[in-house]
């Protein structure tokens, strides 16, 4: 209490120095946390994607033929089982398409539509956590069977048979092909790049699973479950021995696939690479440090120097309390903890306007689904708050307010605290 009736004191004492501070504070960690939360967004857990620490992805593969041939792609079926197949420590594994890619759709007396299109396995509504608010997904043996069913999002299904309808069993041509409507799931959103379209079908379906070329390449990933506990070093060794068997079968043939670090895990999925390079975190990684660094010190420096201001009216009180026999330590304490109400007084402001900002303003931080936006409407799309506000944000605060604290009043605290008790009683020392 007592530091916040100081505080008071002060901000009623020297308004426009306490409220410098807090605005500085403030502008540091809006700053710092725009950025954090905007990157921090590829690996938060969020529906359906509730289990991102647990899930890898096998993306593609990079295969040398001789000494000038190289080509690569995503998996065919039998390659993806045979790297990422009965892996220990695997839960669970899904073959699908890569992205949700645009389609012809039409109901009888409604005008043809282009929608997104995902083609998933059975095993793909195991992994990811789908709220179905009309049937269920296809299961494992009727997208083995090729059984023409789809899953619609809550907006196509909207869009296509009208609101509040029963759409299960409801037909749809998909590219002139018939189909049948076997559930409706909540809308995803487009940033959740690996779950997010407007209707799921099977793979088999859509052929995805036969489609081979250069006998291992074709157009599907492997999306692997980790159990509980298992860490993904243990998976990267059994993939990395898989990669070894498959180039010692090639080798006779003058074949030659690359192992460039699969799987990857939910944050370097999300990295911009293709399907013949690795993913690179440690060049964004050292840029974000070095800019957390300078936004940290240039604010730290101009707190510093208020601070160090405001302190100078207080040079009698500290000498009071000297005199009185509080040590250095006691004083030096005293003023961080005053500085630090104050610093997480301006973070929570810096907060609150980081994340009104980013939602106000995310799609010029996103990208959806790919290089190019397929609509509009996606430009109005928006991260939620549960994507943006979280307990390791907070915590990345909590943390950026306290090292810009010591920072910009450690130094002011103890040339504050050093004042001779007699000097600063005399009035001698304020301006120095």
């Amino acid at each position: 209490m007592k530091y916040l009736n100081q505080i008071l004191f002060e901000m009623r004492k020297q308004p426009l120095m306490t409220w410098l501070s807090i605005i500085g504070t403030s502008i540091a960690i809006f700053l710092i946390m725009c950025d954090f939360m905007i990157n921090n967004i590829a690996s938060v857990n969020v529906t359906p994607e509730t289990r991102r620490d647990r899930i890898l992805y096998g993306t593609g593969m990079y295969v040398r033929a001789g000494e000038s041939s190289s080509f690569s792609s995503y998996l065919s079926l039998h390659t993806a089982q045979q790297i990422y197949g009965d892996l220990d420590g695997i839960e669970c594994v899904s073959y699908s398409t890569e992205s949700a890619d645009p389609v012809d759709i039409s109901v009888k007396g409604a005008a043809p539509s282009t929608l997104r299109r995902r083609g998933v396995d059975g095993n793909f509504w195991k992994i990811y956590d789908f709220e179905f608010l009309q049937g269920s997904p296809f299961s494992t043996e009727e997208a083995q069977a090729g059984v023409k069913n789809v899953v619609l999002s809550e907006s196509t299904a909207i869009s296509l048979f009208g609101k509040g309808e029963d759409v299960l069993g409801r037909e749809l041509t998909i590219d002139h092909r018939p189909y049948r409507v076997s559930g409706v799931v909540s809308d995803v959103s487009p940033i959740l790049k690996e779950t997010a379209a407007d209707l799921y079908v099977s793979t088999t379906a859509i052929g995805a699973d036969t489609a081979v070329w250069h006998d291992h390449l074709g157009e599907l990933k492997a999306i692997l479950l980790m159990k509980p506990g298992i860490d993904q070093e243990h998976i990267t060794r059994q993939v990395r021995s898989r990669y070894a068997s498959l180039n010692s079968r090639l080798a006779k043939d003058d074949m030659e696939v690359i192992y460039l670090g699969q799987p990857y895990n939910s944050v370097e999925k999300s990295s911009d690479f293709g399907t013949n390079t690795a993913p690179d975190l440690e060049s964004p990684r050292r840029m974000r440090i070095i800019s957390y660094v300078i936004l940290m010190l240039i604010p730290a420096i101009n707190l510093s120097s208020m601070t160090r201001s405001r302190l100078r009216r207080r040079v009698s009180e500290i000498g009071l309390r000297r005199a009185f026999g509080c040590t250095r330590l006691r004083i030096i304490s005293d003023l961080i903890i005053e500085n630090l109400i104050l610093s997480l007084f301006g973070a929570a402001i810096g907060l609150v306007l980081s994340v009104a900002f980013v939602l106000l303003f995310s799609n010029y931080f996103f990208n959806f689904n790919g290089f190019f936006l397929e609509s509009f409407s996606q430009t109005q799309v928006r991260p939620t708050f549960d994507m943006l506000f979280n307990w390791t944000n907070f915590a990345a605060v909590c943390i950026a307010c306290f090292i810009l604290n010591l920072l910009s009043a450690g130094i002011p605290a103890m040339k504050a605290a050093s004042v001779n008790p007699a000097e600063a009683l005399s009035g001698d020392n304020i301006h120095k």
